[in-house]
């Protein structure tokens, strides 16, 4: 295959195909077309996959790859699609990923990522899809994913994520769906988020939550679903909801009271 050094599109999925991905790949100079996905492909990402610069779209999903991501995955300069969910990568995500300018979409869900989110992701300007739900990533959400202003969906759910939401976050003005439920985020939610003026879904459920629900979400006039539910919140829902009329609010039982809730359906403690 190696020799094949002409070939730009290789489509292989739903083959059936076992084995690792041989290392001789790297050899394909002129790939821009990688879908290896719906196999049974075992063994490691070998890092000549770092050697396909003209490679846009790298397609491993649902296989049985382990090992980690590796750091020559950022020589791929032209990649513009990077989905690798649903196998059994481990290890950390490296900080080369923010090297690959040209990626709008990453793709890491269900697998077995440790680690933190490197700051480097921050770099990728063109990300417009950021799914890395489904792991075990720690440590906080870094300050530099507010620099990610084409970013429409933000999928960190179902990890280990401590601390803070970052105020930095309001600075997402394309984001139309952050989840960030099943985490140990700690902290109140940043008034900040009332900037985010395209959001329509926002679920925080499932983590450590405190204080006020801040007014400024009442400015999010494109909201459809809010999850507050399983976190310690225990301040009256803000007035400023009820401008929400097509949102559908959900909270827990007898730790939130509203005084309102204007043409929207609220589940959870009647308001009084």
């Amino acid at each position: 295959m190696g020799m094949l050094s002409s070939l730009i599109y290789l489509d292989l999925n739903s083959n059936a195909i076992a084995g690792t991905i041989p290392s001789e790949m790297g050899m394909l100079s002129s790939l821009t077309f990688l879908d290896l996905d719906f196999n049974s492909i075992t063994g490691t990402i070998p890092s000549e996959i770092g050697m396909l610069s003209s490679l846009t779209l790298l397609d491993l999903v649902d296989n049985d790859i382990i090992g980690t991501i590796t750091s020559e995955i950022g020589m791929l300069l032209s990649l513009e699609k990077l989905w690798i969910r649903s196998n059994s990568i481990m290890g950390s995500i490296p900080s080369e990923i923010g090297m690959l300018s040209s990626l709008a979409w990453l793709d890491l869900w269900v697998n077995s990522i440790t680690g933190t989110i490197p700051s480097e992701i921050g770099m990728l300007l063109s990300l417009e899809y950021l799914y890395l739900f489904r792991n075990s990533i720690t440590g906080t959400i870094p300050s530099e994913i507010g620099m990610l202003s084409s970013l429409t969906r933000l999928y960190l759910y179902i990890n280990s994520i401590t601390g803070t939401i970052p105020s930095e976050m309001g600075m997402l003005s394309s984001l139309t769906r952050l989840y960030l439920d099943g985490n140990s985020i700690t902290g109140t939610i940043p008034s900040e988020i009332g900037m985010l003026s395209s959001l329509t879904m926002l679920r925080l459920t499932y983590n450590s939550i405190t204080g006020a629900i801040p007014s400024e979400i009442g400015m999010l006039s494109s909201l459809t679903n809010l999850h507050l539910t399983f976190n310690s919140i225990n301040e009256t829902l803000p007035t400023e909801l009820c401008a929400l009329t097509n949102t559908f609010i959900v909270y827990d039982e007898s730790e939130i009271s509203c005084t309102c809730i204007g043409s929207n359906y609220v589940e959870g403690t009647p308001c009084n």
